[in-house]
């Protein structure tokens, strides 16, 4: 009896090859959409701990006699320890007469692919506003 060979045998290779590079193309894009919400996510977790521990600082600058400008740099300063990419705008930082500090810290979340979606800047910019009153 002859053996018949059939053309197919390459083809089975081709469709594994084919399938391993769709899988790979999923993986990666759901890899990069993963990073991009964990960055966000991380990026509201951490801005909310910035400015409360830079509203802590400035708060005990005034509390131990400082101006509110030395006050403002201690914030700024603490803020810059915590990430370099917050920032605290000038404005956002109030200190009334009892001594209580308000800020807002800001924070452009990094991502790799979001950030060249159009009109997304609002989303990607995170503010968090904190209070020390001395007794938090």
């Amino acid at each position: 009896m002859r053996r018949v060979r059939t053309g197919g045998g390459t083809d089975r290779g081709d469709i594994v090859i084919g399938w391993l590079v769709r899988l790979v193309v999923v993986l990666a894009v759901v890899g990069v959409l993963v990073f991009d919400g964990l960055s966000l996510l991380v990026g509201h977790l951490a801005v909310a701990d910035s400015a409360a521990a830079a509203a802590r600082e400035a708060g005990r600058e005034i509390a131990a006699g400082a101006t509110p400008q030395a006050a403002y740099l201690s914030a700024v300063e603490e803020v810059v320890a915590d990430g370099a990419y917050d920032e605290v705008p000038a404005g956002s930082f109030v200190v009334d007469r009892t001594g209580a500090v308000t800020l807002t810290v800001v924070r452009d979340t990094p991502t790799l692919v979001l950030h060249h979606v159009p009109r997304s800047e609002s989303w990607l910019t995170v503010r968090s506003t904190a209070t020390w009153s001395g007794t938090s």
